[in-house]
C-alpha cells in the first residue's frame, strides 16, 4: 500500500476549505516539527484489508479556531465540547477520504479526541505510513498514518 503525499494534502486542503473556509498549504520540512505547549490530536482507524491509524495533530490554539470557527463562534466563545466535537468531525472527514485510497473492504471507526503534550498519540508496534505537516495561517497541522508492523 502506498499513500500520496499529494493526494493527502489535497485532502487535508479540501476538508479544511470546505468545512472552514479556510486554505492549507504542505510545508516540505526536513524533520517534524514539535508542537509547542498544548495540543489536541483526534484520530480514527481504518479496520479491514489495510488495518491502520490516521492522526490528526495542532496546537491548542489551532483546535480553538478551528472549533469556533466550524460552529460560528468568537474563539473565547468555544467550548472544549465545541473543539473536540469540531476536531473529530475533522479527522473523521480527512479519514474517511484517506480510506477511499485504501484497498477494500475496509471500515472507519469512530474518532476519538486526546489533548496533552504533542505527540499526543503513540502508536507502539506500528510504523508510519505516511507523516505530513501543513500550515493554515501560522497555525500546524501534522497528519500521521500509522500501520501495524506486520502488514505492507
Amino acid at each position: 500500500m502506498h499513500l500520496s503525499n499529494d493526494d493527502v494534502a489535497a485532502i487535508v486542503n479540501e476538508v479544511w476549505s470546505s468545512m472552514l473556509g479556510l486554505p492549507v498549504d504542505p510545508l516540505e520540512l526536513e524533520e517534524r516539527p514539535k508542537i509547542a505547549g498544548p495540543a489536541v490530536s483526534g484520530s480514527v482507524g481504518v479496520s479491514g484489508a489495510t488495518d491502520c491509524l490516521i492522526c490528526v495533530e495542532m496546537a491548542s490554539d489551532a483546535a480553538r479556531l478551528f472549533g469556533a470557527t466550524m460552529f460560528g463562534l468568537a474563539e473565547d466563545e468555544a467550548s472544549e465540547d465545541d473543539i473536540s466535537d469540531a476536531i473529530g468531525e475533522l479527522t473523521n472527514m480527512v479519514g474517511g477520504n484517506i480510506k477511499s485510497l485504501l484497498p477494500e473492504p475496509s471500515s472507519l471507526s469512530l474518532p476519538v479526541v486526546a489533548q496533552g503534550t504533542s505527540p499526543t498519540l503513540k502508536v507502539p508496534s506500528a510504523k508510519k505510513l505516511l507523516d505530513s505537516v501543513y500550515a493554515c495561517g501560522d497555525h500546524l497541522i501534522i497528519v500521521t498514518v500509522w500501520n501495524r508492523l506486520n502488514q505492507s
